[in-house]
């Protein structure tokens, strides 16, 4: 658990107009689409570590989220500080109270602060919560249409690299509680047995104490829980799923109580490979299943609304996710529901700080469906980190991991075409001016990362990107030269155009601890 912070409830912050703009990283999947769309005049100067370029101009909420968000961070992120009341904020940026709420939105959805009713009022900060930036996750998958074979392509980079993590650092206690996980397994029947599935895979990654593969583990086992539930009922399959679970899951614990990393590692594939044939064939969605939510309520909030905003994104992803429809206006909807106003609207405010819904008056209004923004899905993840205290070492060990995996992945896929994106990437840089260089330093890992061809680990990559280039924006002095940077990313090209992976995975691996080894150290 992060730290424990003092409320503060009847302090403010204060200062929040100081010049700042956070760096952008852009979610894969939005990065055909980059355009400078909007032209409101800039009220804050550029980011001094900006890692892409072409993000559009930021709109005037955007900019005043980002002055509030960095204000938090700056004053030590001090859970129940008031910032200021509607008005005193409308006052301080200058802004109508349109754009105060739009900013107050991203806010909450980024989760750094939150709107107090009653008495001594206002915007106050907030304390990130696992469970909705889980939720989050999980939410754009289902969106993006990410199918199972790339949740456990990412699975299977990150948790064998957690399995050999959490072998080399595993303390008494954790051991005790691995043999205690597996204690209760045995002689369990196949819900109990794909339950516990779950516990075990957490378990093995907290034992490695990194935040973000914690974070990571845990969503996308979450998203391979009900179709492996399914399995497990499947009459059409051998027996015995659950105790194959239980002797992968022994072998695995046995390894990493030895601490033998190598064995761990190898275990622990051969068991998602396993988990996944299981499952892989199965002709059920991946997302939205009654077996899913079922689950999902085992680590979310057991609140009617919560229940209520879970049924009703399942039917949204039923129904194939159908954006700018109206799903009917509130009457119907609580009928439709069997639920009262109050707890609805909670559903609603949830559905809505997930960008699922919206609520639009007029004739043709109602609740509507929302397309989720991968850059704010990002970005409320990269703050959750950060705000849990993930320093630069856990940041280097995961990046590393995922960008090593999706080289590898790119350079068996590698294509005319691809080769011709990745040239173009370098020649880019090449003709860029260094005092901007940063807008393009990213540029060739982004690229890369869309050629493995899995949208999961890609996205997770995105992520750790994010994370590095805030944790780099303060970096003093700046990070390896332009020159230095276009070097290594000439030489990682070169490699992989040569298809000699072995150096090309060396040379990566050299460049990311150039970069890491900037951060300035918590």
């Amino acid at each position: 658990m992060p730290k424990e912070r003092s409320p503060g409830a009847n302090r403010t912050l204060s200062g929040l107009a100081h010049s700042y703009q956070y760096p952008t990283i852009i979610a894969m999947s939005d990065l055909a689409h980059r355009e400078r769309t909007d032209q409101a005049a800039p009220m804050l100067p550029p980011a001094a570590w900006s890692p892409v370029p072409g993000v559009r101009d930021p709109k005037l909420a955007e900019q005043v989220a980002a002055a509030l968000e960095a204000e938090v961070i700056r004053a030590g992120w001090p859970v129940g500080a008031l910032i200021g009341s509607e008005e005193q904020l409308m006052a301080r940026f200058g802004v109508g109270r349109g754009v105060l709420r739009e900013a107050i939105k991203l806010a909450e959805h980024r989760q750094f602060a939150r709107m107090r009713r009653g008495h001594n009022g206002g915007l106050v900060v907030a304390e990130p919560s696992f469970d909705a930036v889980n939720e989050s996750l999980a939410i754009y998958f289902e969106f993006s249409k990410i199918g199972l074979d790339e949740i456990f392509g990412a699975r299977k980079v990150l948790e064998q690299f957690s399995a050999a993590l959490a072998a080399s650092s595993l303390d008494d206690e954790h051991v005790l509680t691995l043999r205690q996980a597996i204690d209760e397994e045995a002689g369990s029947d196949s819900d109990a047995a794909c339950a516990a599935a779950f516990d075990f895979h957490v378990t093995v990654a907290e034992a490695t104490k990194n935040v973000a593969l914690l974070l990571f583990v845990q969503a996308l086992a979450s998203l391979t829980d009900g179709p492996l539930q399914i399995a497990s009922h499947d009459q059409t399959k051998p027996k015995g799923l659950g105790p194959a679970i239980h002797r992968d899951h022994q072998e695995i614990a046995e390894a990493i109580a030895a601490g033998d990393g190598l064995r761990a590692r190898d275990a622990m594939v051969r068991h998602l490979e396993a988990l996944k044939a299981s499952v892989l064939d199965i002709d059920v969605p991946v997302f939205g299943s009654g077996e899913r939510a079922e689950k999902g309520q085992r680590m979310t909030s057991r609140r009617l609304a919560s229940t209520i905003a879970e049924l009703i994104r399942r039917d949204i992803v039923a129904s194939g996710w159908p954006v700018g429809t109206s799903l009917g206006f509130e009457p119907e909807l609580l009928q439709r529901y069997g639920v009262s106003r109050a707890p609805f609207r909670e559903a609603v405010r949830i559905l809505e700080s997930h960008s699922v819904v919206r609520m639009r008056r007029g004739s043709e209004g109602g609740m509507v469906v929302t397309a989720p923004d991968g850059r704010e899905v990002i970005r409320a993840v990269s703050l959750y980190l950060r705000y849990r205290g993930m320093d630069r070492a856990q940041i280097r060990e995961v990046r590393e991991e995922l960008e090593i995996a999706t080289l590898q992945l790119a350079i068996e896929k590698l294509t005319v075409d691809g080769v011709e994106r990745l040239r173009a990437t370098l020649d880019r840089e090449r003709s860029w001016p260094d005092e901007n260089f940063p807008a393009v330093s990213h540029d060739l890992h982004r690229v890369i990362a869309e050629l493995c061809g899995n949208r999961a680990i890609a996205f997770l990559v995105s992520i750790i990107m994010q994370l590095m280039a805030e944790q780099l924006s303060t970096a003093v002095p700046v990070p390896e030269s332009p020159d230095a940077i276009r070097h290594a990313h000439q030489s990682i090209v070169d490699a992989m155009v040569a298809r000699d992976l072995p150096l090309a995975t060396r040379r990566m691996r050299k460049h990311l601890r150039a970069l890491s080894d900037a951060i300035p150290r918590r």
